[in-house]
């Protein structure tokens, strides 16, 4: 019989349920990825995270400021907004490495985590 990872909202894998085949899916609306035969999957709960537009598991970061954005969905985008503004308005002056940090962020992940 095979397998199901259950998701909780974020995506991090919460459970693995052996079902039957037809129930065995990949389903964003039911948080469920129809796993491959000899997975291991039950003993990474709570490690890994799914990532539907990469369609795979990642590990899931405890990096302070990767929890405060899932807690939080934009914190990150709005700090980068908040000091580039400050600059903007010659409030602050921003170091040239967070300048080089900033632009490769907005790069890699577009301001969008993408």
């Amino acid at each position: 019989m095979p397998d199901i990872a259950k998701l909780d909202a974020d995506g991090v894998l919460v459970a693995v349920e052996t079902v039957s085949l037809p129930d065995c899916r990949t389903d964003v609306v039911a948080r469920t990825v129809a796993l491959p035969v000899g997975h291991d999957m039950a003993t990474r709960l709570g490690s890994y995270r799914y990532d539907w537009n990469r369609a795979c598991f990642l590990p899931v970061s405890r990096e302070p400021l990767d929890e405060a954005e899932r807690e939080a969905p934009g914190l990150v985008e709005g700090l980068v907004e908040m000091v580039e503004q400050l600059e903007r308005d010659g409030v602050a002056k921003m170091p040239p490495k967070t300048r080089v940090a900033i632009a490769a962020w907005r790069k890699s992940f577009d301001g969008r985590r993408r």
